[in-house]
């Protein structure tokens, strides 16, 4: 029997990327954190290297994978993997041939990149977008309580 998938929480910046690393801590539990495909153009897979690298230099410790969403773009998808980004979703547009994500994760497996296809399934929690929003604490609370709120993970499915 395989473990369920770990809750995705879907962000749009450093700040709430770490309020959802410290809510997961806090609850206890593996999380799995995305971007939104809708931002991949304006963020850019050169962000979440950056993001990634600095949370190495901080020695923050991970709640599980930390994923770019390339939305439909297979440019962004390659650009990630050339980037050495160790977790990537690619939603394909519905009139893209198939070989087109074939070899996305053909090239993710080469490199042992986390590949995920499609959209986000499952339990999906999203930060509210940047601009008013919550202060970091208050970011940090609110996904607490949705990730308290999960049935435990062996519940999942």
């Amino acid at each position: 029997m395989s473990l369920p998938a770990p809750p995705i929480l879907i962000v749009h910046d450093r700040a709430q990327a770490l309020a959802a690393f410290a809510a997961a801590r806090a609850v206890r539990r593996a999380v799995r954190v995305e971007t939104p495909g809708e931002m991949a153009q304006a963020l850019g897979p050169a962000w979440m290297r950056a993001f990634l690298d600095a949370c190495a230099a901080e020695r923050t410790t991970l709640p599980g994978p930390v994923a770019f969403h390339c939305g439909d773009a297979p440019g962004l998808a390659l650009a990630a993997l050339r980037l050495a980004l160790p977790a990537l979703r690619f939603a394909p547009a519905a009139d893209a041939p198939p070989r087109v994500a074939e070899a996305i994760a053909a090239v993710a497996e080469a490199q042992g990149a986390d590949f995920a296809l499609g959209p986000p399934t499952g339990a999906v929690w999203r930060f509210p977008p940047p601009g008013g929003a919550p202060d970091p604490q208050g970011l940090e609370l609110a996904a607490k309580r949705w990730l308290a709120a999960l049935p435990p993970p062996g519940d999942l499915g």
